[in-house]
């Protein structure tokens, strides 16, 4: 919004430069994003008078024109311009003026012709990028004035950028109360005085009063619409980025800036009947101002008489129901829409006005009557005409409710971190129109003003006080903290411990949607509850996600999409098997595919496999140091032979495998490895403990063992370490061969035992008996021989 520090001075007018004032604005939360001139600088330009303009002797299209600027002797001026005529009032720069462009007015001959200055157009002085013919000034100009007086030339225009929660400062009524409270000057209100004559022909109601609370109508008759507005209300509307149209229009236009109230002015003898505030119906079109057709939906609310739509509320007239200039009788609009049920419209129609930018934003609901007396003093004043009464629409219980905020002095310590004047925040409050309807000692009861419907808590009425009081002079204080410290479990691990173990394996972590599409629930599993939102963003995101799986797989999609064939994955969050809080779990999923390490000169490329996957987890399930197991099973998302189980003391806690066939092929994915494990399972650790380190040598036998094939090496290790023989260290798989020499449905493994004494040196003997032990459980259990 732009607002002219000439105009905004004339309601308020503190003793600091405009530079300051816009300073002090952004400072109190209205950013200034500029301020500049409204032209550059210029002198020794006046007002001056054509007495004569006659042709020149030897040039068609210059005129000899003979100007009083107030001097003694009149200047003999040269013009070429089309619109120069006698008895015109215009702009002289006269010798010795240097114009903005450079342009230096010296004493100068035209074929033959002496001439002493200059006529100018405004684009000659900064005043306009462009204009044609030189500057026709009032009539009442005074003759030889400073045309920089005369024009408010050293007016200049501040650029605010107004946050959305502040449409109260969408005018300069707004920003003078602002100014008024941060330098405790009052301000004033115009003079309004209106003289009314009988009711109003044209009868008004509402049939949505939930959108339309309040809307008010006046006829004037009898007016004068080709009259030339007035320059004082033609600059204020120039210098706030507003264009200039028929005195009725810039009147309406002009209430807008200065009091923040939208306004329309309807034909009224194109107006059939009375006058309705409805929603639009099915099918119903109107050509609105800006020469467009628009389609009206049912969820926009529509001005209408007995016939035809004549506006679309709060955003934008209709052309056939328009003000001309050969318009005598108008019916003036001034209303109270709420502001969602006008949010969005324009957009919805590719519009974007003045009006709705304020209903979007809330308008002061108690200022519609101000404003429609406003509108109509200044009409009668310049168009004439009779005003009528006013004819009002208003359900009280619609309107807004104030509702009264309670804050205290403690309140206002522990968020500024200091205490502030008592008195002082009663001044600021009353500066700002705010109702104080009760107070104490150290608490005060506040009653947003209607204008404002951004206050709703106590945490805006502070900072409120906090911007008043200057953002930059709020002093630093160390931070307290009252903050109960939850007894974290010493065996419980740290989730960033289990985050870090996976990075520094290669993986990077994913943060997906909990939301996800039908397919993707279809495809990780169909069988579990499926959660479908009641209204979704969109038709990818209708599902709750009852896996982890979804989103990484959807990750490596997207990767795989751009050239990233290599994916070391991982998300920890939440899933939903219902709605209620115990149907939600955290989990912990990874995914991986591509080769085992990164391509280089020296090796072959190795394709990732189950065991990669499996290895991983494994390094996450140490840290638990729990008795985890993993089972052969099968699962929808998971390809058959190639998945299990993951067991924690019997319990199912989670699954690892190869992504099936039919989904990699659906999704068009290369092999793929999965796993996904309850959170918790991996956060449960144990107590470490110390032991100690032994100084003899430790003692290592490898064995060879033929087995079925189908027999888990986990249940041989596990069995092993059942047997809780001293002075055991360890047991780890080196190597497995099913071929040549090992019979059919057999397989080979080999096991490299670890064997260390705290107390001395263990002899071939004692590690033999070991080693015999467990090749009698190996044969007695498991039917395994020595190879």
């Amino acid at each position: 919004m732009n607002i002219s520090t000439t105009w905004l001075r004339e309601w308020i007018n503190p003793t600091v430069s405009d530079e300051v004032l816009a300073e002090q604005l952004t400072m109190a939360g209205l950013e200034v994003d500029g301020i500049a001139p409204v032209a550059p600088y210029f002198e020794n330009v006046v007002v001056g008078y054509v007495v004569s303009c006659e042709k020149h002797p030897d040039a068609d299209k210059l005129n000899l024109c003979q100007v009083d600027v107030g001097e003694n002797n009149k200047l003999q001026i040269i013009c070429g311009a089309s619109n120069i005529r006698t008895g015109l009032k215009v702009i002289v720069a006269t010798v010795g003026a240097v114009l903005p462009n450079g342009l230096k007015i010296k004493k100068a001959k035209l074929r033959g012709i002496e001439s002493f200055g200059m006529i100018c157009s405004e684009s000659e002085l900064g005043m306009a990028e462009d204009s044609e013919g030189v500057s026709e000034l009032d009539a009442d100009a005074p003759i030889g004035k400073n045309i920089r007086q005369y024009l408010d030339l050293d007016d200049n225009i501040i650029e605010l950028d107004i946050t959305p929660n502040r449409g109260d400062c969408f005018s300069v009524l707004g920003v003078a109360r602002e100014v008024s409270a941060n330098y405790g000057l009052p301000f004033e209100m115009p003079s309004i005085s209106v003289s009314v004559q009988g009711t109003s022909s044209v009868k008004s109601r509402i049939s949505n009063t939930t959108a339309c609370p309040k809307y008010l109508t006046r006829s004037i008759s009898g007016i004068d619409n080709t009259v030339k507005t007035p320059r004082w209300i033609a600059d204020k509307l120039m210098r706030s980025g507003q264009a200039t149209h028929s005195p009725v229009v810039d009147i309406t236009n002009f209430v807008l800036l200065e009091l923040g109230q939208p306004m329309h002015a309807f034909d009224r003898k194109k107006i059939n009947g009375s006058v309705e505030v409805r929603n639009a119906k099915s099918g119903e079109k109107v050509e609105l101002l800006n020469e467009t057709t628009a389609e009206l939906k049912e969820d926009t609310l529509v001005i209408v008489d007995d016939k035809s739509v004549l506006a679309i509320a709060g955003v934008m007239g209709g052309m056939d129901s328009a003000t001309q200039p050969n318009s005598t009788d108008i019916l003036l609009e001034s209303a109270f829409f709420e502001p969602v049920s006008i949010a969005g419209k324009a957009r919805n129609y590719g519009l974007h006005t003045e009006s709705s930018l304020r209903f979007e934003r809330g308008v002061d609901f108690a200022i519609t009557e101000l404003a429609m007396d406003r509108a109509t003093q200044l009409i009668v004043e310049i168009c004439g005409g009779q005003a009528s009464d006013i004819n009002t629409c208003i359900d009280e219980a619609s309107l807004p409710v104030l509702a009264p905020i309670t804050i205290t002095q403690d309140k206002i310590h522990k968020v500024l971190g200091f205490e502030l004047d008592a008195k002082w925040i009663e001044e600021k409050f009353t500066s700002l129109d705010f109702e104080i309807s009760a107070k104490t000692k150290d608490s005060w009861t506040i009653i947003p003003p209607s204008f404002r419907f951004d206050i709703r808590l106590p945490a805006d009425l502070i900072e409120e006080l906090a911007r008043l009081y200057g953002y930059d002079k709020l002093p630093v204080q160390k931070l307290s903290l009252d903050a109960n410290i939850n007894v974290v479990p010493e065996a419980q691990i740290d989730k960033y411990d289990i985050m870090q173990s996976l990075v520094a394996r290669g993986y990077q972590e994913v943060i997906t949607y909990s939301f996800i599409s039908e397919k993707y629930h279809n495809l990780v599993d169909a069988n579990v509850n499926k959660i479908v939102l009641s209204n979704p963003i969109s038709a990818d995101m209708s599902v709750m996600r009852s896996s982890l799986m979804s989103g990484l797989l959807q990750s490596v999609e997207s990767n795989q999409r751009r050239g990233h064939s290599n994916a070391r994955f991982f998300e920890i969050g939440l899933c939903f098997d219902g709605v209620e809080a115990n149907k939600q779990s955290n989990k912990l999923a990874g995914i991986v595919s591509g080769s085992r390490f990164n391509a280089q000169w020296a090796s072959k490329t190795v394709p990732l496999d189950f065991f990669d996957a499996k290895a991983d987890l494994e390094s996450l399930l140490e840290l638990t140091a729990l008795a985890v197991t993993f089972t052969e099973d099968e699962h929808p998302t998971l390809q058959k032979g190639q998945t299990a189980r993951i067991e924690l003391n019997g319990e199912q806690v989670g699954w690892i495998g190869a992504l099936a066939p039919n989904v990699a092929k659906e999704l068009s994915l290369p092999k793929c490895y999965l796993f996904e494990i309850s959170l918790s399972a991996v956060l449960s650790g144990s107590v470490a403990k110390y032991e100690a380190f032994s100084q003899y040598q430790e003692v290592q036998r490898d064995i060879a063992l033929v087995l079925n094939k189908t027999t888990p090496v986990a249940e041989l290790t596990d069995g092993i370490k059942a047997l809780q023989q001293s002075d055991f260290v360890g047991v780890r798989l080196f190597d497995v061969y099913m071929g040549e020499n090992i019979e059919s449905g057999k397989k080979s493994i080999a096991l490299n035992l670890t064997y260390q004494s705290l107390e001395k040196t263990l002899s071939d003997k004692e590690v033999g008996a070991r080693i015999d032990e467990v090749l009698n459980l190996m044969k007695n259990k498991f039917s395994a021989i020595l190879r």
